[in-house]
């Protein structure tokens, strides 16, 4: 994974925007920008800069505190309103440490006091690209470990992150003493339903499916797809009273949803099948649990699908 995420954060220029009435030090700070490598702008007026930050991207704004019309604090607060992502570095000839605190209180990552050098400046550079650099690599790890953990169709959770989620419960569960239950859900003739309508429209089916599961739901319940057109649904802190009353909202929501979709002549609408297990008075492990609530969904399929079982009540 390292290596995808660091190909994907290598770049060799960065925008930049320098805000400074003195033409002499807006030409200095170009200089200095230009030496390593990035393309770099210039705007002797606050206002004119907010305009650019508007209609361009930039990844760091380097601007005056004391400027006419607006002063850095002002203008450093709408850039990070308009983007939170560029960064902003403050530069002054009024160095103090209650307008350095004003300013990275502010938003600033930064805050240099003229005079500085060619190195300062660049250094002051340098740093700031390493924490967009670094800050884009955190983005991207996370988003990548949203997606290990989505399901590309459906959008609910996938096997893999049911797999840590169910062990996580029942370590919770022993801790808290609470119960939880565990729901197999499968799709009844699904195969017929493919095979009659194709694909694409069976694909839209569960993306459906699944819509109406979690619209089911509770914010905090899990529901993932466990393979084909099979769903697990995890449901903290409830009994075998609450686990009915979740199926019949799952049965009702289906029955709803599946007015949209076309029915085959065989079988009908789209309906589901589901299988209860409890921890801990059904099961002790997480294994146990899969298991036991399977038996529960094949019980509820072998007695004629479009209804639900609780394993220890049939």
């Amino acid at each position: 994974m390292d290596s995808l995420l660091d190909s994907t954060n290598k770049r060799t220029s960065y925008s930049v925007l320098v805000v400074d009435d003195d033409p002499e030090v807006g030409q200095f700070m170009l200089s200095c920008v230009e030496r390593l490598g990035h393309d770099v702008d210039w705007s002797s007026h606050p206002y004119d800069a907010l305009e650019r930050v508007a209609t361009k991207k930039y990844d760091l704004v380097v601007t005056d505190l004391k400027m006419p019309a607006m002063d850095g604090l002002t203008l450093l607060k709408r850039i990070k309103a308009l983007n939170d992502d560029t960064e902003v570095i403050v530069i002054t000839g009024y160095g103090s440490v209650e307008n350095a605190l004003d300013c990275i209180n502010g938003g600033a990552v930064d805050y240099l006091i003229k005079p500085f050098s060619v190195e300062q400046i660049q250094v002051a550079l340098i740093k700031t690209i390493r924490h967009i650099e670094l800050k884009s690599l955190a983005k991207e790890r996370e988003r990548y470990l949203e997606m290990s953990y989505e399901d590309a169709l459906t959008g609910v959770y996938n096997r893999r992150f049911f797999d840590e989620a169910l062990k996580l419960e029942i370590i919770k569960a022993s801790r808290q003493q609470t119960p939880f239950c565990l729901l197999m859900i499968d799709v009844d003739h699904f195969k017929e339903f493919n095979d009659s309508f194709g694909h694409q429209m069976g694909d839209e089916a569960l993306v459906k499916i699944a819509q109406a599961f979690k619209s089911a739901c509770r914010g905090y319940d899990i529901v993932t797809r466990y393979g084909g057109e099979e769903f697990a649904i995890i449901f903290p802190g409830a009994g075998k009273e609450m686990a009915e009353s979740l199926c019949d909202r799952l049965m009702n929501e289906i029955a709803t949803m599946a007015r949209g979709l076309p029915r085959t002549a065989e079988s009908g609408p789209l309906t589901i099948s589901i299988g209860v297990a409890c921890f801990p008075s059904d099961a002790k492990s997480a294994r146990q649990l899969i298991e036991r609530s399977d038996i529960a969904l094949y019980e509820a399929k072998r007695t004629g699908r479009r209804k639900y079982k609780i394993y220890g009540m049939f």
